[in-house]
């Protein structure tokens, strides 16, 4: 059962306390901002839509409800649209400029975006068009923010610092939720009470763009494109330990490596050559897993309720715009609390497999609940307050936001940044992304429809694909907590690179777990 691989390959030498140290978690919490932008502009467009300024300044006050259909999911999923566009970009601004230039580059798209729909004072084609091109600057940070923290983290606290770039998202996602609460309880309803939830956009994308000048490049994609003395200078400082320290030497020894083989590789190493290696078994095999876990995190439906949440409370029996907007609020905080604790305290101890399959079963279970009570009770025929049913059906949301957050919503982006090796490590997220934000935008399209048309089978489609995931990822996904970038290649069947003082490798079976992988000593 390849699911159960497991690994318990480490470096030889232990990482001393050095390595954990403050520096690099400055260094992920700057780049993290470009998560932050992702996570804002998840929550905060479906409650600021709602706003009644906006629908009066886009025309919609008295629109049909298909009308006001089509243009929620016209203004949501465009972003997506954009950012499944930018997330292609990945792969060639990644690798070829490096990942801290590519990043700038995805703040300045994204502030470009964001200040057009800023302005667009009710012209409805200048805020589609600032919506694409926003999308195309958070499409590309959506990949390489991972990608740049896996590549910079220690082994053993890898899944903790891409981690914070979930906590990010959700800390974005929480500020947006909240902000239109704010505006709408807060500010006179005129065209500012809409405007500035948007502005705030442009906070974050400059912050992006400001602090990626203080932050170093990846150390292996310097081991990659220019040289091993530059590479271990910024390692050096990442770790803070001098050049000669044995845990850094064989760390900067296992990039050294990989890259050395790359560049003896009888393959060209442009854009071309590494769709060609996408053909090699093992890296099938990485794709396969790695798109299939970004569906089966669509198809949860937490992005659902983030564009949405103020219908979706609604379907369960919630009355009015401030209860609604309030509800939406409360979910937001019940994300940021619990992906802080899952990304910081649990994604490292635990892994990978068992958060996925934990999650999945807490969200089936929510979301089984809240079809059937929608089923059975009808609540929005009902014009009185919530039932017994309906305060439970609305306690399961925030269930399923807690198993959402200690699974789907932090660790494919974990688990995708750390599977692919160097060469193609760009292509490999590119592809990964690039099917997140395609099935965000079907989401994004479709559940306004599904809310409208088929009601509590709406919750029945995200409960069956996620009770499917969870066998998926008991046979198909073997767990990378732990292991270096390097190691997990050979978990995945990648080819053996020299490794330091020419250590040799072994398979060896321990207890209930199938293959390991572990270095032996040649004496």
């Amino acid at each position: 059962m390849p699911g159960r691989h497991a690994a318990t390959v480490n470096l030889v030498n232990p990482a001393p306390k050095e390595v954990y140290n403050a520096y690099v978690y400055l260094v992920a919490m700057v780049a993290a901002m470009g998560a932050f932008i992702f996570g804002y502009d998840l929550a905060f467009i479906g409650t600021t839509i709602t706003l009644k300024p906006f629908l009066k300044d886009f025309g919609l006050t008295h629109a049909s409800a298909t009308a006001k259909d089509a243009f929620s999911a016209n203004i949501v999923s465009l972003l997506q649209a954009g950012c499944f566009f930018g997330s292609l970009a990945v792969a060639p601004l990644g690798d070829r400029l490096g990942r801290k230039p590519a990043l700038m580059i995805a703040g300045l798209v994204f502030c470009a975006g964001s200040l057009m729909q800023t302005v667009s004072f009710g012209h409805v084609a200048v805020m589609y068009v600032g919506r694409a091109i926003g999308g195309l600057g958070v499409g590309a940070a959506s990949g390489l923010v991972p990608i740049y923290l896996a590549e910079l983290s220690p082994p053993a606290i890898r899944g903790r610092l891409v981690g914070i770039y979930e906590i990010s998202v959700q800390t974005g996602t929480c500020i947006g939720f909240w902000i239109c609460y704010g505006v709408q309880r807060n500010m006179k309803p005129t065209s500012s009470q809409w405007i500035l939830p948007f502005a705030v956009q442009l906070i974050p994308g400059v912050l992006l763009i400001i602090g990626m000048f203080f932050v170093p490049e990846s150390p292996r994609w310097l081991a990659q494109h220019k040289s091993r003395d530059i590479a271990a200078h910024t390692l050096c400082k990442l770790r803070g330990l001098p050049e000669d320290h044995v845990y850094l030497q064989e760390e900067l020894t296992h990039i050294m490596d990989t890259v050395n083989e790359q560049l003896e590789s009888p393959h060209d190493q442009g854009l071309v050559s590494q769709v060609k290696e996408l053909r090699v078994p093992s890296n099938r095999r990485r794709i396969f897993v790695g798109v299939a876990i970004f569906i089966f995190m669509q198809f949860a439906g937490s992005n659902a309720i983030n564009y949405y949440s103020p219908r979706i409370f609604k379907s369960i029996g919630l009355k009015g715009q401030s209860t609604g907007l309030y509800a939406t609020g409360i979910y937001g905080i019940v994300r940021l609390v619990c992906v802080i604790i899952a990304m910081h305290y649990v994604v490292d101890r635990f892994g990978r497999r068992k958060m996925l399959m934990g999650g999945a079963a807490v969200m089936a279970t929510a979301m089984w609940f809240i079809g059937a009570y929608i089923k059975i009770a009808n609540p929005a025929a009902h014009t009185v307050g919530l039932s017994a049913g309906g305060y439970a059906a609305v306690t399961f949301i925030y269930i399923f936001a807690v198993g959402f957050c200690f699974s789907y919503a932090g660790v494919p982006w974990i688990y995708c940044s750390e599977i692919f090796p160097l060469r193609i490590r760009g292509l490999g997220m590119a592809l990964c992304t690039a099917t997140h934000w395609l099935f965000n935008f079907v989401i994004a399209r479709s559940v306004p429809y599904m809310i409208s048309n088929i009601g509590f089978g709406t919750y029945f489609v995200f409960a069956s694909f996620t009770t499917v995931s969870i066998v998926f990822v008991y046979f198909c996904v073997p767990e990378t907590k732990g292991l270096s970038l390097e190691e997990i290649d050979i978990v995945f069947g990648g080819e053996l690179t020299s490794g330091l003082d020419g250590a040799a490798l072994e398979e060896v079976k321990i207890g209930e777990e199938a293959t390991h992988v572990e270095y032996i000593q040649k004496s």
